[in-house]
């Protein structure tokens, strides 16, 4: 008994076209450039969150080195091997890396938010009592995240389903 392959070259497949959809029309607005406006709007977004990032990242450096300063102190009070492996922490340190940290938290706080789960984050953190002892008055961080809140509802990266139903309709006369 003899049994033969047959090899498929799927390469040379022709490829299925999609059909276009009859009276269809983009759901989001565009502009002459071709570009719709919640890409613009994402782009927007995005530059801030590079600014967010940074803040943020120079704000967990500083919490983190608190934590490990106070960590280290630890470890070489109660004598234990690991202590052993760092220059022993001065508590005379930890004041200045308290004072960096405040600074940092403010600068993240005063930074422009990105999206509504970093104005929420604001929000928590001005209701958490962090900011009492930083250089800042509520009212300006009051400010800022109100300012946050205005610019997400202006440059909104999705549209709702009754928006673009509304902005596809082809203009009609009343």
């Amino acid at each position: 008994m003899t049994e033969t392959a047959q090899i498929i070259q799927f390469a040379d497949a022709a490829r299925t076209k999609r059909r276009p959809v009859a009276n269809h029309t983009p759901s989001v607005a565009k502009h002459e450039e071709g570009v719709s406006e919640t890409a613009k709007n994402g782009k927007l977004r995005e530059n801030r969150k590079e600014l967010w990032r940074m803040a943020e990242a120079a704000r967990r450096y500083w919490r983190m080195r608190i934590t490990f300063h106070d960590v280290l102190s630890q470890a070489q009070r109660m004598e234990i091997p690991e202590g052993h492996y760092h220059p022993i922490a001065n508590s005379d340190d930890r004041m200045p890396m308290v004072r960096r940290w405040r600074e940092a938290l403010v600068r993240q706080v005063l930074t422009p938010a990105p999206d509504a789960n970093s104005v929420k984050w604001k929000q928590a953190v001005l209701d958490s009592g962090d900011l009492e002892n930083a250089e800042v008055k509520t009212e300006r961080v009051e400010r800022a995240i109100a300012d946050d809140i205005a610019f997400l509802e202006a440059h909104p990266t999705r549209r709702s389903i009754a928006a673009s139903r509304q902005s596809s309709k082809p203009d009609q006369e009343q």
